[in-house]
């Protein structure tokens, strides 16, 4: 699945509603991919990068984030509860209402409501 997944995003092709739950994709280039829609539960994106990625509405519940590059990345409306974003470039990216909880790991100094996002209080 991972190099089928990668071939798709070097052609260009949109992942929107795509499952991908667990994949592992650490490191990979994914700049500018079309994850809308997409169940990323689990998946391990550490170091990746995913600038100016689409992840708006994306399931990114227990995703490892950590040292991936989001900056410019799209990710409104997308669950981050239990995500791992330690040491994450977020600069510039689209957080409004992305929902979070006490579970959600982010970068030092990182202010989530400063952001937009949403606190869950399930």
């Amino acid at each position: 699945m991972r190099d089928d997944v990668i071939a798709k995003i070097a052609a260009g092709e949109s992942l929107e509603q795509a499952d991908l739950v667990g994949i592992d994709l650490r490191g990979v280039d994914l700049h500018a991919a079309d994850f809308s829609k997409a169940n990323l539960s689990q998946a391990k994106l550490n170091g990746a990068n995913l600038q100016a990625a689409n992840l708006s509405q994306a399931n990114l519940r227990a995703a490892h984030l950590s040292q991936a590059n989001l900056s410019d990345a799209n990710l409104s409306s997308a669950n981050l509860i239990w995500t791992n974003l330690r040491g994450a470039n977020l600069s510039g990216a689209d957080l409004h209402e992305a929902i979070y909880d006490d579970t959600t790991i982010f970068p030092e100094h990182f202010e989530p409501e400063e952001a937009g996002m949403v606190r869950s209080i399930e």
